[in-house]
């Protein structure tokens, strides 16, 4: 008894540590991509937890990707593949000032690979 409750919270705590390092993952991608691509200085003020998604169609998808090609925030921005798997990361990074806020959202591969979509 007292081993399978052990097991339990070793459990928990790995995924724990696991979401953790995904959560840390996509936030430093995002940063690396803004950093790259930005057509001016973005001051990231907040990102939201990473979440995934089942209900982006592909026409929709297809339509975020053509307009993150020609947003003008970025320049010569390159978008990864998308993924067979229907499941898509998102966080959504929030930026600008208190008047201003404005918050753009990255679509990643469930391995958070690449990012595949802006919105």
């Amino acid at each position: 008894m007292k081993f399978s409750r052990a097991y339990i919270i070793i459990g928990v705590a790995m995924l724990l540590l696991a979401s953790c390092g995904q959560q840390y993952a996509a936030k430093q991608k995002v940063k690396a991509f803004v950093k790259e691509h930005a057509t001016e200085e973005i001051d990231i003020t907040s990102f939201s937890d990473l979440d995934s998604t089942r209900v982006i169609s592909d026409s929709v998808l297809q339509v975020m990707r053509k307009n993150a090609l020609s947003d003008p925030l970025f320049k010569d921005v390159r978008l990864g593949d998308v993924p067979k798997s229907s499941t898509l990361l998102y966080i959504r990074m929030r930026y600008g000032e208190d008047s201003l806020m404005q918050s753009k959202t990255f679509y990643f591969d469930r391995d958070l690979n690449e990012i595949i979509a802006i919105k």
